[in-house]
Formats: structure tokens, sequence, C-alpha cells
């Protein structure tokens, strides 16, 4: 039996509003199509060791969490960054976006450095940016559906995951949001978004199994109730 190996980074820390369903969501995935699925949970003191996992997920945190998080994360910089050139895939929610940008300006104006994996950054705001969030991505052809709740706005995004056609983007009146690069997936939507976005989940995992070489066909996805409730939710929002 084929095996995905997940490594949940920082799950104690990056938790905030239930994030750590997307996991979940994922193994529950995963089984059904008769792959194995084994998650290691790691967080600060923990070693990780990039080579042995075929996907990395980081959830959304408090602020002081984030802070925490950004202070130990430096050190796996060059770790991070190698990975993700290998095509390791990274499922990245909420704020901890903010850690693979060049730096971080917080609510008393102070400049934060950040991994610098990529080229965008954040400035925290005095406003909260809440509401639903209806986009598309050129990943697959079926509508994204989201959430957020955020006080960071996100600058300098050259290669979006998503083009929002409801809500906002990471700008406000921005239709750009999240960031896509080889296989790292990151995005201020929140949800969780695994859960309510099946036919996204689907395409990570058949991703995955890609880059493993192995044969993967989805088994009845339109017949679980994920589906139906993606559905209905989307029949609520006036959109082609």
């Amino acid at each position: 039996m084929p095996k995905i190996k997940i490594a949940h980074l920082y799950y104690d820390l990056m938790n905030l509003y239930g994030e750590n369903g997307n996991v979940r969501a994922l193994k529950r995935f995963i089984e059904r199509q008769d792959i194995k699925c084994d998650i290691h949970f790691l967080t600060i003191g923990d070693k990780i060791n990039f080579e042995d996992y075929d996907l990395f997920y980081i959830g959304m945190g408090s602020e002081n969490s984030e802070m925490l998080v950004l202070e130990d994360i430096k050190k796996y910089k060059k770790d991070i960054k190698n990975a993700i050139d290998k095509g390791k895939h990274f499922l990245i929610t909420g704020n901890a976006t903010e850690l693979f940008g060049t730096h971080i300006v917080n609510n008393q104006k102070e400049t934060l450095k950040a991994l610098d994996i990529f080229p965008y950054y954040t400035v925290h705001e005095n406003i909260r940016i809440v509401g639903s969030v209806i986009a598309k991505t050129r990943l697959i052809k079926e509508k994204i559906i989201g959430f957020q709740n955020r006080f960071g706005v996100i600058y300098g995004i050259d290669k979006p995951l998503f083009r929002v056609i409801e809500g906002t983007g990471a700008i406000l009146n921005n239709s750009k949001e999240g960031y896509l690069y080889k296989n790292f997936y990151a995005t201020y939507l929140i949800g969780p978004i695994y859960i309510r976005n099946p036919y996204l989940t689907n395409y990570i995992v058949k991703s995955i199994m890609k880059q493993k070489n192995k044969k993967y066909k989805l088994k009845m996805l339109n017949r679980t109730t994920e589906i139906k409730a993606y559905k209905e939710y989307l029949s609520n929002f006036d959109i082609n």
C-alpha cells in the first residue's frame, strides 16, 4: 500500500479557529483512497528532517504564537527553501503565510525579518478583515470557498494562488490572494479550507501521488458529504 507522510508543524501553537481540521481532512481523504497516511506532530524543540516527509502543514495562530514560531522556524530557512525548490508539498493557511515573506510590520510598527523565501511582505493594520470569500484558481475548474479573519495585509504578491471573485484578496480592493510556487500553497483563507474544498484536496493528493510515481484514481468523490456541503454553500452566492 502506498503511503503519504505529513509533518504538521507547530501543531500546538498554530491552531487558531481549529485549523488542524485541515490535517484531519487530508488524512481521511487519503485513507479513503487506500493510501496509508502517517502524520507527525512537530513543534519548537523537535528536530525536523525535511527529507522525511511528502507534505508540510502549518495553520493559523495568534499573533503571539506566530512570533514564537517565527523565531524558531528561521533556523530551518535553508532546509525549507531546498525542500520547496525540490517540489516538496507545503500547505500553509492563515497568518502562517506571513512567515515566508521578506518581513512583517507589526502593530507597534516594528519591522521583523521573516524567512525571506518569497518577495511579498506583511503589514499588520489597525483594521480587521472578516468575511466569506469565493475565488478561482488555475489548479482546478471548481471554485474555492473560504473565510478570512485577519488584520494582516500582504503586499507584493506576484504569484497568487487564488483570484477572488467575491470578497477581498490579500489587499483591500484587490483580487490576488495566497501564494503559489511549485508545490507551495499558501492562503489566508481558513474554513478549514481543505475540508470545505474537496476538489482542491483531491488535487493536492493527486499531485503528491504523481510525485511518488504512484497511480491514483479518485474514488466516489461525488457521493461524499463534503461535496454536498460544498455545493450547498456555493449555491448561496450569485456567481457564474
